[in-house]
């Protein structure tokens, strides 16, 4: 057995983040909202570790693995980009990785969500691998959020198995947030995505492996999230800096949203799929699509679900538009969560994740995952009804719905399982709107008719009448056949005499 784990960076020199990924994520609209009382990540102490840049088998000691340079094995303070926070360095004196330091900015320095944040702990990927895989007990990593730019393996498949286990056992315990990104380009490795407990980033580009987990059972889907970024390496931090947004709001009045389940359905649940018209899932099996995950992240919709704040299961009382929970499964009796669209308000977006984490025994050897599902069906006075949408993987420790155009009426989120006292968080978001439109345009004997409000998946029927009494189809068009959109302009010859237009498609 190997004393130490072949770990890389997931790339050589890390660039920022394309154009400003905050603008992306919604960062404006949410300081427009908050003002001064903008989160900042104050007091939310951060973890990374990072592969060093000097590379030589055995690994070179010192690693050079640090966002800023020190001589000693103390805390400094850091300069520049890292004004303002004291960096730990766990792993010993060290020169800067330039890595190292682009993946800091993005998670608490200047170019982050999270400048308020003041520590930041570091490790070098080998020397924390280390202490993961050899350590009996596992040690606790001090920081709420752990971010992994890098990856690794083991050639025995056993160790890597074993040492994604561990990891995973360790994130449950401590109840920590971890991140844990793809590597760039299609060869997936074996750390630290395979793990079930972080949030793996990806490439809004799909620059990353798509052949989902090849590790602890293959073809779970990954990643969990995409960033506009030209790395994963990237990418992760960004989501880490979010997260970091989320705990330091969470502190002030939500118990328990601070679960590393919770933070992580409610981050996928405000996932965006505005500039992903072509975002699908395959089926009910599979929770997200095939390349982008839950889709593109967003810090606007994560915080306006955080705030809309804890609403439990019940059986009598309807909920918000937003919400989350954390809940406990029971095998006999599904938990519910009802909501009302009223006449003339459309569920422009729905969208809603389930998480939770699996069962691994103090020997690492037996790790086993309940089966817990989610579904959204009609209901009528809190009498469940028919399903809309289901999301029903037998491997996942994640499901997630999302619907464009639900129509008026009532409605519950049911949360099932197979097993009873599962941990799970769960989180959704409705937004509103007017449903698909249609508008008519004349010029002379042409009309030009307007769609908007579309669901790029769903097929629509233009019909035209010259009486409101006998209807028939013009056209049928379904825009992600062409190029994925929510509008669409048909023309028409109109003649003598009026003509009326309609659309018609089933929700």
């Amino acid at each position: 057995m190997k004393t130490t784990f072949l770990t890389s960076l997931i790339l050589t020199v890390l660039s920022t983040a394309q154009a400003d990924w905050r603008d992306e994520a919604g960062l404006p609209q949410l300081q427009a909202e908050l003002g001064a009382a903008l989160p900042t990540g104050a007091g939310i102490p951060l973890m990374m570790s990072e592969a060093s840049t000097v590379l030589a088998d055995p690994p070179t000691v010192p690693a050079v693995y640090l966002p800023q340079a020190t001589t000693g094995t103390v805390a400094f303070a850091g300069t520049g980009n890292l004004a303002g926070k004291t960096i730990t360095p766990h792993s010993g004196a060290s020169g800067t990785s330039d890595h190292a330091s682009g993946v800091a900015n993005l998670f608490c320095g200047t170019q982050s969500m999270s400048q308020g944040v003041t520590n930041l702990h570091a490790w070098w990927a080998d020397d924390f691998a280390g202490q993961v895989y050899f350590s009996n007990p596992i040690p606790a990593f001090t920081g709420s959020i752990q971010n992994h730019s890098w990856v690794g393996g083991d050639e025995d498949e056993n160790v890597n198995q074993e040492f994604i286990r561990r990891f995973d056992f360790m994130v449950n315990r401590d109840a920590v947030v971890a991140l844990t990104p793809l590597n760039n380009g299609p060869s997936m490795a074996k750390f630290l995505a395979n793990a079930y407990h972080g949030i793996t980033a990806g490439r809004m580009d799909g620059g990353h492996p798509q052949t989902h987990s090849n590790l602890d059972t293959n073809g779970r889907m990954k990643p969990d999230i995409v960033v506009n970024a030209s790395y994963t390496s990237t990418a992760s931090p960004c989501v880490g800096s979010v997260a970091a947004l989320l705990l330091d709001a969470i502190r002030p009045g939500f118990p328990d949203a601070d679960d590393p389940r919770v933070v992580k359905s409610i981050i996928l649940s405000g996932a965006s799929k505005s500039s992903l018209l072509g975002w699908k899932r395959v089926n009910t099996s599979r929770p997200y699509d095939e390349v982008l995950g839950a889709g593109q992240l967003n810090v606007l919709n994560a915080y306006h679900i955080l705030a809309a704040g804890r609403q439990a299961a019940s059986n009598s009382v309807s909920r918000g538009l937003r919400g989350w929970d954390r809940g406990t499964s029971s095998a006999s009796s599904p938990h519910h969560y009802f909501f009302t669209l009223l006449p003339n308000q459309w569920g422009s977006t729905v969208s809603a994740t389930l998480t939770w984490h699996r069962s691994i025994t103090s020997s690492y050897t037996v790790s086993t995952l309940a089966n817990l599902n989610l579904h959204l069906r009609h209901a009528s006075g809190f009498t469940v009804g028919a399903v809309v949408d289901e999301s029903i993987s037998s491997i996942d420790n994640v499901e997630h719905l999302f619907l464009r155009n639900l129509p008026p009426g009532e409605y519950v989120l049911e949360v099932s399982a197979s097993s009873n006292s599962i941990t799970y968080g769960l989180s959704w978001e409705v937004q509103t709107g007017t449903g698909p439109q249609l508008s008519v345009t004349r010029d002379g004997s042409q009309a030009t008719i307007s769609l908007s409000q579309l669901d790029p998946l769903k097929t629509y029927t233009i019909e035209h009448s010259s009486n409101l009494t006998t209807w028939q189809p013009l056209t049928t068009l379904r825009t992600a056949d062409t190029t994925p959109a929510t509008t669409a302009t048909q023309q028409d010859t109109v003649s003598t005499g009026p003509k009326f237009y309609r659309l018609a498609w089933t929700p």
